[in-house]
């Protein structure tokens, strides 16, 4: 009698092994939501340029807006055209991989949970919380354009009264105005939206800020369906805040070198550029004929936060004392 069998190697298995991660991951990825391919209206423009093609360097634009007086009544327009103004940054792609192997057949016996499903799901998870890791990093290199908590200065001069405040996110929206270019907003069902990513302990603190809760109890957002609203910590009079561990910190801010502090990140629209080489892919091979068996993930990507002419496109950074919790 013949019998069809799918071994732990077989192609199929590992086709729909890659093929899931590829449709969870991103959900996995934090920044995933604020991510649009080839949009303009998103923080962060997802390009595929080179995925399938060679290179490993990818060019991206910014046209200026025209700011010339053009002409009135019947004067002459031929050869009174304004140029179009440009500018590029590029973002270079790099590989990351990751693998874990398990011991043998007896090994896995000894255990009542599943070893090779613990594996492809933490995989999963590294993959995603190393990309995240990258654009948190990415995003609060050399910001060109810095709030501080306590209309202070410097972190130098930052003190532990230096907390987020409703008014800093008001001066954050008022900033973004004056820009130079405008940061422009997320228009999402004709309503403009920034988005704000905080650490959970700037999160603590505008917990117990007055103004904040009264003004929280008020606030709806319409056109919630969208994913940038996903999981957010709250709204405020247009800016989505979002909380999360993974804000940069450190503990060395004020005077004395003592104040706990966080870079907490405001964007508008392409805010940063992300682009894929190579989707993540997931393996699986044997070892010791087929007695132990091992998982691999890795993908090729980059990202940038969009700089040009020195001055950083779309963001701002708000670094702010912290309750550290």
């Amino acid at each position: 009698m013949a019998t069809t069998e799918y071994t732990t190697a077989s192609a199929e298995r590992v086709q729909l092994w890659a093929k899931k991660i590829w449709l969870e991951m991103p959900r996995e990825i934090f920044w995933g939501k604020f991510m649009k391919e080839n949009d303009l209206n998103s923080p962060i423009e997802v390009k595929r340029d080179l995925e399938g093609n060679p290179g490993d360097r990818l060019t991206f634009y910014l046209a200026n807006k025209l700011d010339g007086a053009g002409v009135a009544g019947d004067n002459i327009l031929e050869d009174n055209e304004e140029q179009l103004v440009t500018n590029t940054d590029d973002v270079t792609l790099d590989q990351r991989r990751n693998a874990v192997r398990l011991k043998g057949q007896l090994s896995e016996k000894r255990t009542a949970f599943d070893q090779r499903a613990v594996a492809k799901s933490q995989l999963k998870t590294w993959l995603a919380e190393v990309i995240d890791d990258d654009l948190f990093s990415q995003f609060d290199t050399a910001p060109s354009t810095t709030i501080f908590g306590g209309n202070v200065a410097s972190l130098a001069l930052l003190t532990a009264g230096g907390v987020i405040t409703p008014a800093l996110m008001d001066r954050l929206v008022a900033k973004s105005a004056k820009a130079d270019p405008k940061i422009w907003p997320v228009k999402i069902n004709g309503e403009d939206y920034f988005v704000l990513v905080i650490h959970t302990d700037v999160a603590f603190d505008l917990e117990r800020d007055s103004e904040w809760n009264q003004t929280i109890r008020d606030a709806g957002v319409r056109g919630d369906q969208n994913k940038i609203f996903t999981g957010r910590y709250g709204m405020y009079r247009g800016t989505v805040i979002h909380a999360h561990e993974k804000v940069p910190v450190g503990t060395d801010a004020g005077a004395g070198g003592n104040v706990a502090y966080a870079s907490n990140m405001f964007l508008g629209r392409q805010a940063g550029c992300f682009a894929w080489g190579k989707r993540p892919e997931a393996w699986e091979k044997e070892f010791d004929y087929g007695n132990s068996i091992g998982f691999a993930i890795g993908a090729i990507w980059g990202f940038t936060k969009a700089v040009f002419n020195g001055t950083d496109h779309a963001y701002i950074a708000l670094r702010t004392a912290r309750t550290n919790v």
